[in-house]
């Protein structure tokens, strides 16, 4: 066995042993399908917690949102979908 062979084979190993930890969009979705299931709206904080994520994880968190329902209101404006995590800048 090679030495590449003996470090893949640790590394598949090694993942396949540990569970990634949620991050913070899936803990929102996790969250947001508890919401869902106990009959709740969203928190008002929401927002504010999915202008903390990276955009590709906010846009992917807002269309979870919205397949499941939770999101029923006026669209996000393309400039705040796309604002770096916790930008001082929102659009209102």
């Amino acid at each position: 066995m090679t030495l590449a062979s003996l470090v893949l084979l640790t590394v598949l190993a090694t993942d396949a042993t540990t569970a990634p930890t949620p991050g913070a969009a899936e803990r929102l979705m996790e969250d947001a399908t508890r919401i869902l299931l106990e009959g709740r709206s969203l928190p008002r904080d929401t927002r504010l917690e999915l202008l903390a994520l990276e955009p590709a994880d906010r846009i992917r968190v807002i269309a979870y949102l919205r397949r499941i329902g939770l999101m029923t209101g006026a669209p996000w404006p393309a400039a705040d979908l796309l604002l770096a995590p916790n930008a001082e800048e929102v659009s209102e």
